[in-house]
């Protein structure tokens, strides 16, 4: 083989290995995790749990006990207890008829389930794992507004509710994607949202941490799961639209961004935490099983 015959060679197989092999793609390049926050390899799941089909669709999840993680899925009014220890499902409650269930949370004994036009449900559970004390609540929130995620802070016994749709309630117009409290105490959101996340804010953040201009355009976040971490105190944001996962302290200011490499979460829905920190992220099975993926915190 000439010399020119095997440089060719040798570039065809250094572009093809790049272009096979790369991960996280290109535009992971674009974002940022300072080092007291990288505790997470978001390319090497620890653990993976495929669901039983009825969850395929499986829109939201929340630590409930130990073992034991409590699902949705956005088309009917019941909540799936899987235990991820055993891989299987211990059992199924239903709480209210068909609707478009996204977000879901506890307080470690009540139940809370955020419908995607705003409602959100609250009950608990009898020893025999029958429902008990439902209540459903109506809120500022509408169908526009599209309520994903939903988390449940312990140091203000608040709820926060992110949504993918409008930012503003109340016929107001706001920039962004808005993270709205649910004030257990009054059973009302709050007139004014926890706060907002704008593509401005997004570009702001990595112009800041980066040597270079990101264009605005490029950035697309909308948000499907939220959760609160329960060591660093940070919430935790996936956008399935967007593929990527925004960390924030308690006022919204950006702390880090990471990739959501779509071949590993085909469309990640929901996430949640256990006590020790282990993060898990669940994606739709789009067409397959849907499935969990579990992070062991560094």
């Amino acid at each position: 083989m000439s010399k020119a015959k095997f440089s060719l060679l040798v570039i065809w197989m250094f572009i093809f290995g790049c272009q096979h092999n790369s991960r996280p793609t290109a535009e992971a390049l674009f974002h940022y995790m300072p080092n007291t926050l990288k505790n997470y390899d978001l390319q090497k799941p620890d653990a993976k749990y495929f669901l039983p089909y009825v969850l395929e669709e499986i829109s939201g999840m929340t630590y409930y006990k130990p073992g034991i993680i409590a699902c949705i899925q956005d088309e009917d009014g019941k909540v799936f207890f899987y235990n991820h220890k055993e891989r299987e499902l211990e059992n199924t409650v239903r709480f209210e008829g068909s609707g478009d269930y996204e977000g879901i949370a506890t307080d470690g004994k009540k139940i809370y389930v955020a419908e995607s036009n705003g409602n959100i449900y609250k009950f608990e559970l009898k020893s025999k794992g029958k429902i008990h004390k439902l209540k459903k609540y109506n809120t500022a929130l509408k169908k526009n507004n599209d309520a994903e995620g939903l988390a449940y802070d312990p140091i203000t016994d608040q709820l926060f509710i992110a949504c993918k749709g409008d930012a503003g309630i109340r016929g107001e117009k706001k920039k962004g994607r808005a993270i709205y409290r649910f004030d257990l105490d009054k059973k009302e959101i709050k007139n004014k949202a926890a706060f907002n996340i704008s593509r401005d804010d997004i570009k702001a953040y990595l112009e800041e941490n980066k040597d270079f201009e990101y264009e605005a355009n490029r950035i697309n976040f909308k948000p499907s799961g939220i959760a609160l971490h329960p060591i660093n105190d940070h919430f935790y944001i996936i956008a399935s639209i967007g593929k990527l996962l925004l960390i924030t302290d308690r006022k919204g200011h950006i702390k880090g961004s990471m990739p959501l490499d779509p071949r590993l979460l085909g469309q990640p829905e929901g996430i949640c935490f256990a006590p020790n920190g282990d993060l898990f992220i669940s994606s739709e099975g789009q067409g397959d099983k849907g499935y969990i993926l579990k992070f062991n915190m560094n």
